[in-house]
């Protein structure tokens, strides 16, 4: 059995589905095996929406969304915000989609799996964004933090959304060890948007 959270495929079982913000409607394709298959989670609705208010729109800003899934923040961001994303995802099944999805709904993005990403030097990017993969432990999301605070330019700003029950007292503190600053700059049914800003 795969989990979401892993590179390892499984087998396909497609669906479409819609997500609506701001009065567009954005059309996604999933599969089995991908974090929230059936509709676009209530986390990453929350954390588009603080995003997208806590920035102005800057075109061609790049930007990371770590994590990426079938593609939901990363291709709605880029479109509201004017801005090229970067999409990192383990899972090979998630990847396909994430580029299609983004293909899709008129975005241009870059799509590729971790290994790839890591391979690469770090680059300064306006902004990074994550809806992280909780189950996959406490270490691998301290480690996208970290990875945030290096790939990020002066003035940069991390994105990450988090459910109280998941630690996240624990998490906002990790991330003022780590960028100096931390802020909430969203709340809604229990899930927190933690925001820090690269020195």
């Amino acid at each position: 059995m795969s989990h979401y959270f892993t590179g390892n495929n499984t087998e396909h079982e497609y669906k479409e589905i819609e997500f609506r913000y701001n009065d567009k409607v954005y059309r996604f394709r999933t599969d089995r095996g991908v974090f929230s298959k059936d509709r676009v989670d209530y986390g990453s609705h929350v954390l588009i929406d603080a995003v997208a208010k806590d920035r102005s729109t800057a075109e061609d800003d790049a930007f990371i969304d770590m994590g990426a899934g079938y593609g939901p923040v990363g291709t709605v961001l880029a479109d509201i915000l004017q801005a090229s994303p970067l999409m990192v995802e383990v899972n090979s099944d998630a990847l396909a989609l994430c580029e299609e999805n983004a293909g899709r709904n008129g975005v241009a993005a870059k799509v590729m799996d971790r290994e790839e990403f890591d391979a690469r030097s770090a680059g300064a990017v306006s902004f990074y964004v994550t809806n992280p993969p909780f189950r996959a432990g406490k270490p691998t999301v301290i480690g996208m933090i970290g990875d945030a605070h290096d790939r990020l330019g002066a003035g940069g700003a991390f994105y990450m959304v988090v459910q109280k029950k998941q630690g996240m007292a624990s998490y906002r503190k990790e991330i003022e060890s780590q960028f100096g600053n931390v802020e909430v700059i969203a709340k809604d049914k229990g899930y927190h948007v933690l925001k820090g800003i690269k020195a």
